[in-house]
């Protein structure tokens, strides 16, 4: 079952100093008899302390071998770019506030705000012990409306993403989550905001520059849009996407999506996380993050390319 932690109980578990114990290399290696998200969260402290005493076994105990960190400014470092410069990631992290945590089975992540940042951080059980799969930042841009309802007068088609998306599933559970993906587009471009809001979990926050959004406020942009009748702007193609299952490996029940997106209208791409959890006998989007690559080359526009 997912879980939200308040404000109060989160910083209960993160933010005191005296919430650290133990060796930071070695409390990753198993759960014990831990619940799946006790655990997640003693992984997040023991990381949290390794990173701080800038601890080399702590954190490369602590993070996956395909782990990454996108900084508020797009760019991306791997696991061993990391370890090699702690200090850049203990310093990222300082001054955390509105923590929230989110469980599902298998993936655990802890959302808040840091260095007038929003950051998402996700962690994934594997065999051995939990471990950081992923930390994007995405730098808040204040006064930014995150929607207009008015008609973008746009025409064109959503081939990509709504139809195609150039990216060959590996597992059943892929080929779902991609469906249901493109699925979602198209009720983003002909508005349909009851089908839209069956593949979307109710404590979901979608996060961008602009704002961090529930669910709620989709629908609701989506209803405003869907009463206008005007022409919406096609989805963002997506450029590149990568896809990790976690839980059983007949029936994962969760999964993190990792895409490169071009805007519609051109302009800088943006890195997208997203987290997937299956519930109700359909896969939902859990949480999504992105936050723009500002030493990409920009893009073309759709139509000019």
């Amino acid at each position: 079952m997912i879980q939200r932690e308040t404000w109060a109980r989160v910083m209960l578990f993160l933010c005191a100093g005296i919430l650290f114990s133990g060796a930071s290399g070695a409390s990753f290696a198993a759960t014990g008899e831990k619940t799946g998200e006790q655990a997640a969260l003693q992984a997040e402290r023991d990381w949290t302390r390794a990173a701080a005493r800038n601890d080399a076994a702590g954190m490369s105990a602590a993070l996956d071998e395909q782990f990454a960190w996108t900084d508020a400014h797009g760019a991306t470092r791997t696991r061993a770019q990391v370890i090699k410069d702690l200090a850049a990631l203990a310093a990222d992290n300082q001054g955390e506030t509105d923590l929230k945590t989110f469980y599902y089975g298998h993936v655990e992540v802890i959302t808040g705000v840091h260095r007038n940042a929003r950051f998402m951080r996700v962690w994934v059980e594997r065999p051995a012990g939990w471990r950081a799969f992923a930390i994007v930042d995405t730098a808040m841009a204040g006064g930014v409306a995150p929607f207009s309802t008015a008609a973008s007068g746009a025409g064109g088609d959503c081939q990509n993403p709504c139809r195609a998306i150039p990216y060959q599933p590996a597992t059943e559970a892929d080929q779902a989550i991609v469906g249901i993906l493109e699925r979602l587009k198209m009720d983003e471009w002909h508005p349909n905001p009851d089908d839209w809001a069956r593949y979307v979990i109710d404590d979901v926050f979608y996060v961008s520059s602009a704002a961090a959004l529930s669910k709620a406020d989709r629908v609701a942009h989506l209803a405003e849009q869907k009463k206008s009748g005007g022409a919406i702007l096609p989805g963002d193609p997506v450029l590149s996407m990568q896809l990790f299952d976690f839980g059983p490996s007949k029936k994962p029940d969760a999964a993190v999506m990792i895409t490169k997106n071009a805007p519609y209208r051109g302009g800088k791409p943006y890195y997208s996380l997203r987290v997937w959890a299956l519930r109700d006998g359909r896969w939902q989007i859990a949480n999504s993050q992105q936050t723009t690559i500002e030493g990409a080359a920009e893009v073309a526009a759709v139509g000019s390319r």
